[in-house]
This record gives C-alpha cells, structure tokens and sequence, in this order.
C-alpha cells in the first residue's frame, strides 16, 4: 500500500521552496556565476539579477527599490535594525514588547547588558501590545521602538500604524519584524509607517539564508555588517545571487496569489480549529480575533505538546508546540506566560500553521489524527506537571 503523504502544518516554521524560486535559481547554481561588484559582462549579468529581485521585494513591500537591503535573512535584518536604530556607540532608550520573535529579543538584551536602558512592554492575555502600555514606556529619550506585526507563535495582529504613530510622535525611530505577516498581509501601510521592517525568504516560500530589511530613504542606518561596501554601503559581502533572485521570485509569487489564498486557507484554518474544539475535551484556541489567517494555536489539558508532536509525527503530521528558534529550550515561552493559561493548559499548546498549498485532504487528516493522538499522550501518562 502506497504510504500517506506526509500532512505539513508548521508553515510558520518555514516554508517549502516553491517552484518559481527554484526556476529562477537553477541556472545561478548550475551556470557560470560572476560577482555582481564585478564590471565584465559576466559580473554585469549577475547584478542586474539582483537587482531585478530587489525589485521585486520593493514591490512586495510597496517602496522604492533602493530602500531595500539585502541580509541574510530575518535574524540579521532585525539586528540590522535594532543594533543600527540605537546609533554606533548604542545610545537612547529602546522599547520592544515582551513577545517578540528571539530575533529581536536577544539583541534587546545584549543591549540591555551593555548598559542601554530597554523596556520589555507586556502583552495581553491574547498576545496584543495594548497601546496605553506603549504610550507609557515610550519616554523623551526613546530612540527606537521595536514591535513584530504578527506574531509567530499564536499569530495575533498588533496595532503597528498606532504604534508607528505615537513612535514618531515622540520623536523615535520605529522598526517591526513583518516576517510572519509578509505572506498573508498587504505590507505596504506597514512600510508607510515604519523606518525600518525586516523581511525572511523562506517565510514566503522562498530559499533559507536569505531576506531583507526596509530602510526608510533618508535614514542614515549604519552598518551592521562591514566589508567590501556593497549595497551601497549598507551591508558589506558580497550577495548570493541565486538566493536572491529565488527570493524575488517568491515575493512575485505572493503578490500574484496572497489575496486569493487568505479566503481560502482561512476558511481551511477555520474548519480544522472549530472540529478540533468540538472532538476534543478541555481544548481552547489562544490568540485574538485579529490574527493571522493561516494560524490555529490550541491547548489542551494534561497533555504535553512535546510528546504531542512527537506522536502527530508518527502518524504523518508535521505540527509544533511552539516557535521552531525555540524547540528545545526548557520551559514555555515569553508567548505562552503572555497568555496565563490555567496551569492544566500550559504545557500542552500545539501550533498549526497552513500554507498556501495545503489542501482540504490534509485539513482532514489533521481533524482525524490530533484528537487520536492527545487521547494517546493524555493515556500514556507523559505530561508536564508545573
């Protein structure tokens, strides 16, 4: 018997490479390749590919091309940010919230060690920045406020252009992580209000090492990496180019089917979370209402999530527990203290995150293994007692 194609929910985690992105890629990785700072014909060829890709994410974003800086990936475009908001020696007040991605929160802490005052504004019990919490952090020294739009774990909106707002209004810089929002949202009122946003390839079906950060023109950002000079001056090294035209190839892939493909995976994501409270005893769905279409994030009580991930696996469903930077790390995450869950949910929280190719055949797969499959953990006894 042919065995069962393998049900992938974790598209928050990373997103299978789309054949578009691997089409453009394929003759950077078989051909002859020349640096892009090169000026013979060859090196010429390879820079007006990048180039071509770059705009191709201006697009996406809605900005001018040269606002966009090529990194690699979402990890160095926030640190680009957080690290080159502050100035060089870091100065000023930063203002982040508690949820962010590991990708701002570790910087915001190395900052912190080093002696730059960082405030870490609170999230509510649906994992949203209340504004009033902002407006009272933000102080006459604040330089740069930092707040992701969407986030990763529970996939709750946060209120970016009222926050930009009261940012600039303060005088401050803001930069927000859109990495999870860039394939479900329109990013281009995010850009408006923002100085600097940062962008992953392979949140958008597109290769890994690869993303960008937005630099609001006339923002004199400095370098976070140093070398050759490239990108005019911004970001030294020299650009990988078959992973960035399969990035630009992505973010034309999302622009061509994002609208169509929110009504449909939302409607999916829908179906799978109201059978799945339905089936399952002592089930909840965290997060807000304002969230990410694709994004189902539940507890369960007195079941692991580990050990739930760990049996949907078996059985050919690919899910999580939580963010994927994280798995392995010991206790629950800044996310899920966020939502003070009764002790009987806190260790059992499962993510499943749809893409724009999952089918209604894998929604139910899904609907049929995970009540099976938290019967079988709560039943084995392997829970986490806190």
């Amino acid at each position: 018997m042919k065995p069962l194609k393998n049900v992938y929910l974790d598209h928050n985690a990373s997103v299978p490479l789309c054949v578009e992105a691997i089409n453009e890629m394929q003759p950077w990785l078989t051909g002859s390749v020349s640096n892009p700072s090169s000026v013979h014909r060859s090196g010429q060829r390879s820079r007006a590919a990048v180039e071509k890709a770059r705009g191709q994410v201006a697009k996406l974003l809605g900005c001018q091309p040269s606002a966009v800086v090529f990194t690699s990936g979402g990890t160095e475009a926030n640190n680009m940010a957080i690290w080159g908001g502050l100035g060089w020696p870091p100065h000023g007040h930063l203002v982040i919230s508690a949820i962010e991605h590991p990708a701002v929160m570790e910087p915001a802490v190395a900052l912190r060690d080093l002696g730059v005052e960082v405030t870490f504004v609170p999230a509510d019990n649906q994992a949203v920045v209340a504004l009033e919490s902002v407006r009272e952090a933000i102080s006459p020294n604040t330089r740069l406020v930092s707040i992701m739009a969407a986030n990763n774990e529970v996939g709750s909106l946060q209120p970016i252009e009222k926050i930009a707002a009261m940012a600039h209004d303060s005088g401050a810089l803001f930069h927000t992580d859109a990495v999870q929002a860039a394939p479900w949202t329109d990013l281009q009122p995010l850009t408006i209000s923002s100085d600097l946003l940062s962008l992953s390839s392979h949140k958008i079906a597109g290769p890994m090492g690869i993303g960008a950060l937005y630099v609001r023109p006339g923002l004199d950002l400095p370098p976070f990496v140093r070398g050759g000079g490239q990108q005019g001056g911004r970001r030294g090294g020299t650009e990988a180019t078959a992973l960035i035209v399969g990035f630009g190839a992505a973010c034309a892939r999302t622009r061509a089917i994002r609208d169509e493909s929110v009504v449909r995976v939302s409607g999916l994501r829908d179906r799978l979370e109201t059978r799945l409270l339905d089936s399952i005893e002592g089930a909840r769905r965290n997060g807000s209402e304002s969230r990410l279409p694709n994004t189902c994030h539940m507890s369960f009580a007195h079941c692991d999530g580990n050990v739930l991930v760990a049996r949907l696996d078996l059985d050919g469903v690919s899910a999580s527990a939580g963010a994927a930077c994280a798995s392995g790390v010991a206790g629950t995450s800044p996310v899920i203290d966020a939502l003070r869950l009764p002790a009987k949910y806190s260790a059992g929280s499962l993510r499943l995150s749809l893409g724009y190719e999952t089918t209604e055949s894998d929604v139910d797969r899904a609907i049929h293994a995970i009540p099976d499959a938290v019967h079988a953990v709560r039943e084995s006894g392997l829970e986490v007692t806190r």
